[in-house]
């Protein structure tokens, strides 16, 4: 064979797979967006979780998600854009929960949600204190029409009107990621397993009861536990 055939000739040229084969990191998967962005997603809930905004390294994110630095700065723009996704996507995952279900059944549903994609949670413990982290704002927002639900449902009875629903809330979004957040104090107190199935069923219903318990008539103060009255019996 020529010089001339191998540069001409059918033998020279690529075959279609050669033509159509692509590494995975070629910007080529923009062909699934949807698909991506998920991996991308993934991937900074887990490197976010682990090193927290400051420490976590959009290399390393790629890596793990199989695509290229340049795809997460196309879809994302920066570090701070995919964080700011990450707190979208929370928030519109979890924020309809707490507004369209019986507040006790919300909760429920938070527990298994954290034990679910921990990377949020560990996310969330990792911010600096003091420090905003990104899209405060949103959040923000978002919290505060959590407030005035809970707040609402107090007027119509669901709580007990004794209750400041700020600490109300405060109190059940710590419970809902303790687990999680604290998984060695979870297990010490509880003597389970908290990442096993069993756990996260009990642990749930048992939140969900103490909710429910919410919405008794008040005490009154001192009456909890306090020592009877002279000359009257204990209960």
């Amino acid at each position: 064979m020529t010089a001339e055939e191998t540069t001409s000739g059918k033998s020279a040229a690529p075959s279609g797979r050669q033509q159509r084969r692509r590494r995975p990191d070629d910007p080529g998967r923009r062909r699934d967006p949807v698909g991506t962005r998920r991996a991308i997603l993934a991937a900074a809930g887990t490197e976010f979780g682990a090193h927290g905004f400051d420490g976590a390294r959009v290399v390393r994110i790629a890596e793990a998600a199989g695509v290229s630095h340049q795809l997460i700065t196309y879809y994302f723009g920066s570090k701070r854009g995919l964080y700011e996704a990450l707190s979208d996507q929370w928030l519109e995952t979890a924020m309809p929960v707490g507004h369209t279900l019986p507040y006790a059944e919300a909760v429920r549903r938070y527990v298994y949600m954290a034990c679910e994609d921990p990377g949020w949670v560990r996310t969330l413990t990792r911010e600096e204190p003091g420090t905003p982290p990104p899209a405060e704002d949103e959040r923000a927002v978002e919290l505060l029409k959590s407030v005035q639900d809970l707040r609402a449902r107090q007027a119509r009875g669901e709580f007990r009107s004794d209750l400041d629903v700020g600490a109300v809330s405060l109190a059940f979004f710590a419970a809902s990621i303790a687990p999680v957040a604290l998984p060695w104090i979870a297990r010490e107190f509880t003597q389970q397993d908290p990442a096993s199935q069993e756990f996260v069923d009990h642990y749930s219903e048992q939140v969900a009861r103490i909710i429910s318990a919410l919405a008794e008539a008040p005490v009154k103060d001192g009456a909890v536990n306090g020592p009877a009255e002279d000359g009257e019996p204990e209960e």
